[in-house]
């Protein structure tokens, strides 16, 4: 079986999946990964063979004009004022609820993936009919996958980053897909895909939004991959005092860093405050942002999460997929802070398990002391911990990347 897989061009969009394609690639199955120019030294560094399909993102949307900017209810800066749009807190199970703007902001990202996949597209057709690729497998933003599956008579597999919930940008969560998108199908002479033939999900039962009764979900357990990194020596020794990682993830630190340093200080300084050791996972650009930290607090670049995630007792975060899912995989108490609604709703459903707590940034005081409390509570309450455990376990218990692979073949065949 020939695999095909291709994500959007965003680091945190591939290295979800690379657990299974190395399952696949284990399992006897050729492994290509297609992704933008921009990436394919990270994809070589998981050790998978890449190939380059498009032009430089930057370079497809500056001839686009497209921009992105965040939807309203979310926050950029603590200085940000005037009213705000609440979200509905389970607006992916109950899309309906969903306000005309908020639907447009899905709109939005809908028209930036189609621009990309526009600029892909012709180039990895030509690889996929070449390459006489099987299967592809694609995540819901790379809407160059099941274009390219339609194109060329082939399945597609849509994988989701662990996000609880399908995240419908195609459809804007209405009945059709977006007209750009749609379009690109109209490009090849072939009918649109509004569904994949099956889906990836990492996402344990218990935070899972509602399937549709007609999905193909083939169920999967997350196996954390956060790239490759040296380990400190002060790693492998066990804490003298109780151990908090605190991140603000990649995609996030990149796109708001100066905005959101106020709050990211304010955030070390709560932590600081109590008699923790606390790690700082940064990007390059938040942590030079930063600067010096106090003494005892250390800054760690590049540090994958699944090894420091098992030795600590608490993680603060921003509760994007890749972080939550590595601290559920780790069965870890997490304090996670949204700004964002795709983040508010994992944060959301992870609280509700009882394995961590979920502020909106917007209802954080400002000062130190409101979070230090909600820092305390988690290490101080048991059930948190307790929860998290249960939460690790039932994702152990989901069927392993390399147990997935023989449906994989099955749809290939």
């Amino acid at each position: 079986m020939r695999v095909l897989i291709t994500p959007f061009p965003w680091v945190p969009h591939y290295y979800p999946i690379v657990p299974f394609a190395w399952a696949c690639q284990m399992a006897g199955h050729e492994v290509r990964i297609a992704a933008a120019p921009t990436i394919t030294d990270v994809i070589t560094r998981t050790g998978l063979p890449a190939v380059p399909v498009g032009p430089d993102p930057a370079e497809a949307f500056r001839r686009s004009g497209v921009t992105f900017t965040p939807p309203k209810g979310s926050r950029h800066s603590r200085k940000d004022s005037g009213p705000r749009e609440p979200w509905p807190a389970d607006w992916p199970a109950h899309p309906e609820r969903l306000s005309e703007e908020q639907r447009a902001y899905f709109r939005k990202i809908g028209l930036f993936a189609s621009v990309m996949a526009d600029a892909q597209l012709d180039e990895l057709v030509a690889f996929g009919r070449d390459w006489r690729a099987d299967v592809i497998v694609h995540d819901g933003t790379q809407f160059a996958g099941p274009v390219a599956a339609a194109a060329l008579g082939i399945p597609n597999v849509r994988y989701l980053l662990g996000y609880p919930g399908q995240l419908r940008v195609d459809t804007c969560y209405g009945d059709e897909l977006v007209p750009e998108f749609a379009q690109l199908f109209e490009r090849f002479g072939v009918a649109p895909r509004a569904e994949p033939t099956a889906w990836l999900d990492p996402s344990p039962p218990g935070v899972q939004y509602p399937w549709a009764a007609d999905a193909n979900v083939l169920a999967m357990r997350y196996v954390p991959y956060n790239g490759p990194g040296e380990l400190p020596a002060w790693l492998h020794r066990p804490p003298a005092r109780p151990r908090v990682c605190m991140t603000w993830g990649f995609t996030t630190a990149e796109w708001e860093g100066p905005a959101m340093l106020d709050f990211v200080r304010q955030t070390i300084d709560a932590i600081t405050g109590l008699d923790v050791e606390l790690v700082l996972v940064l990007s390059e650009t938040l942590r030079d942002l930063l600067g010096e930290q106090p003494d005892g607090v250390r800054v760690a670049v590049g540090l994958p999460m699944n090894a420091l995630l098992p030795t600590c007792s608490a993680v603060v975060h921003h509760a994007g997929p890749g972080t939550t899912m590595a601290a559920v995989a780790a069965g870890v108490p997490q304090l996670m802070i949204t700004n964002h609604p795709h983040n508010a709703a994992i944060a959301s459903r992870v609280a509700a398990t009882g394995a961590g707590r979920h502020l909106l940034l917007e209802d954080v005081p400002t000062g130190p002391e409101a979070t230090r409390a909600e820092v305390a509570a988690l290490l101080g309450t048991p059930s948190y911990r307790e929860g998290a455990e249960r939460l690790r376990r039932e994702n152990a218990r989901q069927p392993a990347p390399s147990d997935v692979v023989s449906a994989l073949e099955g749809l290939a065949a």
